[in-house]
């Protein structure tokens, strides 16, 4: 599928902006293509030290939910955390059960089940929660739209604290406190933390405010931030920042600070949550970087499964083991690859099912495909229908969505493409649905088997998309030329990590490059090239998945590129190299 290059375009002083920074005009692009105008704003980028978090008070809702906590605490009141199934709501669940232990709290936590309950609270388990002896139940990850379960919640004589980072309705639940920065008259200037960032904040808030109280009733007690809370603390911080990048959040202001000094705790110390250490270990990652990437396809997929497949309690008892349970620690890592490897066995099915449904179809309306895809597989399990529609639409270009059989009526998944908005889509037909929510690239919803076919055909007429659009989009930040891809711009570009959605990695385009001769590795799909410039320096370039491109040369010609700039140490040597993203061989084979 060719893929289109859309050149990000700016209209900064990149000169006086590079002179000002210290930095390259090259760097100076990409941060300004990310928004990044100010001096200010440049140093804050620059240097995401967790000294510059701001104060967890200015948010709405903060004084009275540490109140209400604390009172809880002194009263040995029954406290329980209702959290989500997914990495963020797994690891927010930890960070508070183990912040409000860590003070005596007489304290459970509750994980609902993806397929039995779904999302959020529900009357049943308000009820046995209440039944139970819950006093204070805290929602994390979810809640700002539970307003009739919260009053049921009150109701039962428990009180309510929201901590939750979705978008409000019109009506907010009735609550003792919430926190989520998009409610309304919330001044706090950062509205992008997801729950896990917002947890780490609370927590650290709470270990202030406890230990000013205790050094309030003994004397010589330390305010705060003794080595021991600090030690508490960085464990804190190294979850928020694995619930920050599983959550695919912008990494920009806060949530940049929490993942970036969240992974240097963690690269610091693999072990600092015994639990977690045991995860990486059995994952193989003891002994190597935690990254951006270890953290999206080695680490959260693990979580991730537990609440796919089974409980996403599982995955909040492995985070709460210590160090003195390490047969406990290892089964229960173990557990939880083996769940993510059963799901990645349950995607590749269904994927592979789903394909060749599309296929037939094609095949039956002479290969005319519907624009927007709406796929039944009633053999597939619900859980990883998103990550099917996804896999879909990437092989496709087209938006996915794709129907299971619930209980009682068909649930769809579906996952988009940038030009075209699937929540408003959906949104113009929800008379169709029973349940429905969702944003602008991936939606969710609930409707009765006889309105799959009116779906389908809803949404195909009303689509605009013509055949340009299904082009996947690869954004670029600027054309460079092949002598300035150097060591130097590759460490440079480094601290502009970490990277991920909202901080992309920068991606360059180099016309014609001149490749002496291409290895081609079959069995690892693999492209191996070795690129010269017009003062015979030689370049190391790498492609993973590109071989189907190649058009059989393996010596003497051009090519344009686009790709990202990386530093390759191996056999004690250290060289700059790029890895291609996308490439298009030239007609000519000339060093022009």
């Amino acid at each position: 599928m060719i893929t289109r290059w859309q050149p990000r375009e700016t209209d900064a002083n990149l000169p006086l902006m590079a002179e000002t920074l210290g930095i390259s005009e090259i760097t100076a692009n990409v941060m300004a293509n990310r928004g990044i105008r100010s001096k200010n704003a440049a140093v804050f980028f620059l240097a995401p030290s967790i000294t510059r978090l701001r104060d967890f008070l200015l948010m709405k809702g903060a004084a009275e939910a540490l109140e209400r906590v604390s009172a809880a605490i002194s009263c040995g009141e029954k406290i329980t955390i209702f959290g989500d199934y997914d990495a963020d709501g797994i690891t927010s669940t930890t960070i508070l059960f183990k912040t409000l232990r860590r003070f005596g709290a007489v304290c459970e936590y509750y994980m609902p089940h993806r397929i039995k309950e779904g999302y959020g609270l529900n009357y049943a388990v308000v009820e046995k929660l209440a039944h139970s002896g819950t006093k204070l139940l805290i929602t994390v990850d979810n809640g700002i739209s539970a307003v009739e379960e919260i009053k049921a919640a009150t109701a039962f004589g428990m009180d309510t604290v929201v901590i939750d980072h979705h978008e409000p309705g019109e009506i907010l639940p009735q609550a003792v406190a919430i926190i989520d920065p998009k409610q309304p008259d919330c001044d706090y200037p950062f509205k992008e933390m997801c729950a896990a960032g917002l947890s780490f904040k609370f927590a650290e808030a709470l270990c202030r405010r406890q230990n000013h109280i205790l050094s309030s009733a003994e004397a010589g007690n330390p305010l705060a931030h003794t080595d021991t809370e600090k030690r508490f603390l960085d464990e804190m911080l190294a979850l928020s920042a694995i619930g920050t990048l599983c959550d695919i959040v912008d990494l920009a202001d806060e949530n940049r600070i929490i993942v970036n000094s969240g992974l240097a705790v963690l690269n610091e110390n693999k072990l600092i949550n015994p639990g977690l250490g045991s995860l990486i270990t059995i994952r193989g990652y003891l002994d190597k970087a935690i990254d951006t990437f270890t953290v999206g396809f080695v680490i959260g997929p693990c979580l991730n499964a537990t609440g796919r497949l089974e409980s996403a309690a599982l995955a909040v008892d492995l985070l709460l083991c210590g160090a003195d349970e390490p047969e406990k620690r290892v089964t229960l890592a173990q557990k939880l690859a083996e769940i993510n490897e059963a799901r990645k066995t349950l995607t590749a099915e269904c994927v592979e099912r789903a394909l060749a449904v599309l296929n037939k179809e094609n095949e039956e309306n002479g290969n005319e495909p519907q624009k927007v895809l709406v796929l039944t597989d009633f053999e597939a399990h619900e859980s990883v229908a998103g990550i099917v529609a996804g896999r879909i639409r990437e092989s496709t270009g087209h938006p996915t969505i794709l129907l299971t059989k619930g209980d009682d009526s068909i649930k769809g998944s579906g996952r988009s493409i940038e030009s075209y908005n699937l929540f408003e889509a959906l949104y113009k037909h929800r008379r169709l649905f029973t349940r429905f929510g969702g944003h602008a690239m991936a939606a969710g919803f609930s409707l009765p088997e006889e309105n799959v076919p009116l779906l389908r055909a809803a949404l195909n007429e009303d689509c605009t998309l013509t055949d340009d659009d299904f082009l996947p989009i690869l954004h670029t930040d600027r054309e460079i030329l092949p002598e300035e891809i150097t060591l130097s711009l590759s460490d440079e570009l480094s601290r502009l990590a970490p990277f991920g959605k909202g901080n992309g990695e920068p991606i360059f385009v180099c016309r014609n490059m001149f490749v002496e001769k291409v290895r081609v590795i079959d069995e690892k799909n693999t492209l191996i090239f070795t690129i010269s410039d017009k003062k015979n320096r030689r370049l190391k370039g790498i492609a993973f998945g590109l071989n189907e491109k190649f058009a059989a040369k393996n010596s003497g010609f051009t090519m344009d590129a686009a790709f990202t700039i990386e530093t390759n140490e191996w056999n004690n040597n250290v060289e700059v190299q790029i890895k291609i993203r996308d490439f298009r061989i030239n007609p000519s084979i000339s060093m022009v």
